[in-house]
């Protein structure tokens, strides 16, 4: 019996990476900054910036409806 090796190859837009780059990084830190100097707490900035970045993410999705 043989066996047949696969191999797949995915590609990515760079417009997906840019934008995945822009929106997690950059919007995220700002975010980030904008919570803890507002709340003078680590946790509340990183709280902050992860439910904001995920709600901006989803925002498109929830637009087009």
């Amino acid at each position: 019996m043989k066996t047949h090796n696969q191999v797949v190859f995915y590609t990515i837009k760079w417009s997906t990476i840019k934008k995945f780059l822009v929106l997690d990084f950059i919007t995220g830190t700002g975010i980030y900054y904008a919570f803890k100097i507002i709340s003078s707490s680590v946790l509340v900035g990183v709280l902050g910036s992860i439910i904001c970045t995920e709600g901006i993410k989803r925002l498109p999705g929830k637009l087009m409806r």
